[in-house]
């Protein structure tokens, strides 16, 4: 364990195949993040593209080397991909790792900046964070406990700096709806709630969240799909039970997130192991 320190949460190992998956006992370390930790011990290769996601998503290479987005330099804190990312592929091989999901409202306090700004392309958490981020990448390397690794994060982000920018309460209780109706909420219901027109709660949920709301919802039901793709759930079955019209719109949507088919989906372990560890979290 750390000196003077211990996590306030046991690591619950999980394996399926080659890889080991933790999380830490209830799924949450830090107000509004969920935590994982992944380590394939087969020294296979993946090459996979970025999707979007409920979420902000900060992966830390906990073995230099065995992560990398393509078409960019080496990472030098970790990788920081926004809610709506711009199309990019990352590859890996003989993967360990941690990963953070942020929560779009909490990332200004945690972050120090707007989820809006966090879309486009992957970014270097370096370049967020600074040279803060090589020093917590430089200690998830040296340790080798779960434990140990966890309780690193959480020291990290609760003496970060915060941030002054504010979301508005419409805005953030309009992505909660979004969130917890699955993505399946009347979009054009939600302006009246807040006494607003159309056009401002379309710019300012888009100018705060980094995306429209018929994004945001859009984004919330594929990500659904995908982690119950990597259940024993069937193409048919997952397509029904979320809301696709059919098996069709569904595999066009993946398609075009993925860049893959959700049969291709539904039998890589990759895929499983992802939501072995996101899916509680998300049904929560």
């Amino acid at each position: 364990m750390l000196a003077g320190m211990r996590a306030d949460t046991v690591p619950t190992t999980r394996g399926h195949g080659a890889w080991e998956v933790a999380v830490p006992a209830g799924g949450r370390a830090i107000p509004g993040v969920t935590m994982a930790g992944f380590r394939d011990r087969s020294g296979g290769t993946f090459e996979e593209r970025v999707p979007p996601g409920p979420a902000i998503a900060i992966v830390i290479d906990c073995a230099p080397g065995s992560l990398e987005p393509l078409g960019s330099g080496a990472i030098e804190g970790g990788i920081v991909s926004g809610i709506s990312p711009a199309a990019t592929r990352m590859a890996g091989r003989a993967v360990d790792c941690v990963e953070l999901q942020v929560d779009p409202l909490a990332a200004p306090g945690l972050l120090g900046v707007p989820p809006a700004e966090l879309n486009g392309a992957p970014l270097d958490l370096a370049e967020v964070w600074g040279r803060d981020a090589g020093r917590l990448r430089a200690r998830l390397i040296e340790a080798r406990s779960w434990d140990d690794r966890f309780a690193l994060v959480r020291e990290a982000f609760t003496r970060h700096r915060r941030s002054s920018f504010r979301i508005d309460p419409e805005v953030a209780d309009a992505w909660r709806r979004i969130v917890a109706g699955h993505g399946r909420v009347p979009i054009g219901d939600l302006p009246g709630r807040y006494g607003w027109s159309r056009t401002t709660f379309w710019n300012r949920f888009k100018s705060q969240i980094g995306v429209t709301p018929k994004r945001a919802a859009t984004i919330v039901r594929f990500d659904r799909a995908l982690r119950r793709l990597g259940t024993a759930a069937s193409v048919a079955e997952v397509a029904a039970e979320i809301g696709y019209s059919d098996q069709s719109h569904l595999h066009r949507e993946v398609l075009k997130f993925t860049g893959r088919t959700p049969g291709a989906i539904a039998s890589d372990p990759l895929w499983t192991v992802d939501s072995m560890a996101w899916t509680p979290a998300r049904t929560a």
